[in-house]
């Protein structure tokens, strides 16, 4: 069957790797006769977790070299065989990844309907902490009660939120609201603290796509200063390690949903830009793409009139796996981000990022 034209669209739009980031899928980067590849710990044809996919990382064309699978991926296959999606479910999900990296559809499209974002209702879940306690999870995160409350983490022990067709199990999950720069909630993450659940996140299918947004934006008020995160942990830490260095309290950590800063987002710091912001830090992972990945991201910043300073983790480590004291190092220690430091910073993590993949 023919995919519509919509589906291709969206699919040729979307980078593998950006997929893989927002689906929480084990890779590493390495490189091979075609270019650059993008190695994945299990098949999600056959299973098979020993490090047997290969897929070309600007092409997304791929295959399994498990002996028993020898699966053949393009973008298309390798998101339907990983999200187990079909039909109608398989093209929403795409469409709502598609829009989260900034592509707009080229026609209208009457294959998603836009919902108002004020008619988001949460599935059922209490507010954190309750009665003083917070959550385990959280707390063997080292997420404080106080960083609790003001990002209005929830708790969804048994409950189904309906998509319409079908409904979607948050059980046992944090609920994360995600506002726009307003403060209105326009979409909700549900963060699975078994560790047994097929997808470690969940969203609320149809509604405004979290990669459109700048989660903890809505705090940037009349602040210079704003450190950039990837993941909501990643936000959550880099606040709590900034509010504990007297001097940093005024920078207000934000987070991009993956590594890479979408066309809607960027149009959501010009926004800020005119409320005060003035200056950028990049506290992305440690890890040498990453790092790379900052300091392009960084030069788009520049485009719009930000000042933008990159910040360099313990290497492969991101905000939420290293100390409060790593954090506020890496943020003292950033370097301010020219087109001539730009060059040498590139230079710099591509030996790494080699060095990483001889290992």
């Amino acid at each position: 069957m023919a995919l519509k034209p919509e589906i291709l669209e969206a699919i040729e739009a979307l980078p593998i790797e950006a997929y893989l980031d927002r689906e929480g899928i084990e890779y590493r980067v390495t490189h091979g006769s075609s270019g650059e590849q993008l190695n994945l710990k299990e098949c999600p044809a056959c299973g098979t977790a020993k490090w047997k996919v290969f897929l070309n990382r600007d092409t997304g064309l791929g295959n399994c070299f498990s002996g028993s699978c020898e699966a053949r991926f393009n973008k298309f296959s390798f998101i339907r065989f990983s999200s187990g999606l079909g039909g109608k479910r398989l093209d929403d999900h795409i469409l709502q990844v598609g829009r989260e990296i900034g592509w707009r559809p080229a026609r209208k499209s009457l294959a998603v309907v836009a919902n108002d974002p004020k008619t988001l209702v949460l599935p059922a879940s209490v507010p954190l902490p309750v009665n003083g306690r917070n959550l385990a999870y959280l707390t063997k995160r080292g997420i404080t009660k106080e960083a609790t409350e003001y990002f209005h983490l929830r708790y969804c022990h048994d409950a189904f939120w309906d998509a319409g067709d079908y409904l979607i199990d948050f059980s046992k999950r944090v609920i994360i609201p995600v506002f726009d720069l307003d403060g209105n909630m326009v979409s909700f993450q549900g963060r699975d603290i078994t560790g047994t659940a097929e997808k470690k996140y969940r969203f609320p299918n149809g509604f405004s796509s979290t990669g459109e947004h700048l989660y903890n934006g809505h705090n940037v008020v009349r602040a210079s200063r704003a450190c950039v995160g990837e993941g909501v942990f990643d936000v959550i830490a880099t606040k709590i390690a900034l509010d504990a260095e007297p001097e940093l309290r005024d920078v207000v950590p934000v987070g991009t949903f993956g590594k890479h800063i979408a066309f809607g987002q960027i149009s959501k710091f010009r926004q800020l830009m005119k409320r005060g912001l003035k200056q950028v830090t990049i506290m992305w992972d440690g890890e040498p793409q990453a790092l790379i990945d900052a300091v392009n991201a960084g030069l788009e910043l520049r485009k719009i009139g930000l000042a933008v300073r990159v910040a360099q983790l313990p290497l492969g480590k991101d905000p939420n796996e290293v100390s409060e004291g790593e954090i506020i190092r890496a943020f003292y220690t950033a370097i301010n981000l020219t087109q001539q430091s730009a060059v040498s910073l590139l230079l710099r993590f591509q030996k790494l990022l080699v060095t990483a993949n001889l290992q």
